[in-house]
Parts: structure tokens; sequence; C-alpha cells
């Protein structure tokens, strides 16, 4: 998964956004919302479950709606170092999907924007 800016730079903001926060109160909630993130909390779209098989370098992430989204395991190089145990110890959040022990997240919708999403 590519950054998208080098560690330890602050990433480039439109000057709109940079507007809206810096005219933002202590109290302000700022809602930065695309279509994207709509349609993932107007469905309640979540991961529901990972899995991956090693030896055909596939790892699957099935959301609650019974939909798959398969990636190359290969594509995530902090999973694919990983020990079988461990890519098994994990949590589920509304935004997607956490191993403590790797220290690791992948987001619902950074799945949803790079892969095509299979029927089941």
């Amino acid at each position: 998964m590519k950054k998208s800016f080098k560690t330890g730079t602050t990433p480039l903001i439109s000057k709109q956004l940079q507007t809206l926060l810096s005219e933002a109160g202590e109290d302000d909630v700022i809602d930065i919302a695309d279509d994207l993130d709509r349609m993932i909390l107007d469905n309640g779209l979540q991961i529901h479950h990972f899995g991956f098989a090693r030896d055909l370098d596939l790892a699957l992430f099935i959301l609650n709606n019974k939909k798959v989204i398969t990636k190359p395991l290969s594509s995530f190089p902090f999973l694919e170092k990983a020990e079988d145990w461990d890519l098994d110890q994990y949590t589920v959040s509304e935004s997607g999907i956490h191993w403590t022990i790797l220290d690791a997240d992948i987001s619902l919708r950074g799945l949803l924007q790079e892969d095509e999403v299979l029927t089941k």
C-alpha cells in the first residue's frame, strides 16, 4: 500500500481545506465526507471477516453485506511478512480492520477505492 506522503513530512492539503480548518472553533464539528464515505455510512458497510491463503497470494475481506474484496496478500508487505497466527489476531472496527500485534490498519474506504467488489 503506497503512502500519499513521505514519513516525517506534512501532507499537502487544499487551500479550501486549510481555510475551513483555520476558521473552525474548538467545538465545531467538521464533516469532510465524499460520495464514497456517504455510501459506506448509508449502507452500514463494514468489514466482517478477514481471510488469507498465503500459497495463493490472496487476501479476502468479507463485508457485512456478503460482498468480497480480494487483493494479493503481497500488496500488503506488513501482512505478507507476518506469521499466520499474527494475521488471525485482528479486530474489526467501524472504519476497517486492525492488527494490534502488527500495529497495522486497513480501512474499508481504502479497499473500496482500490478493488473490485465481487458478489457471493
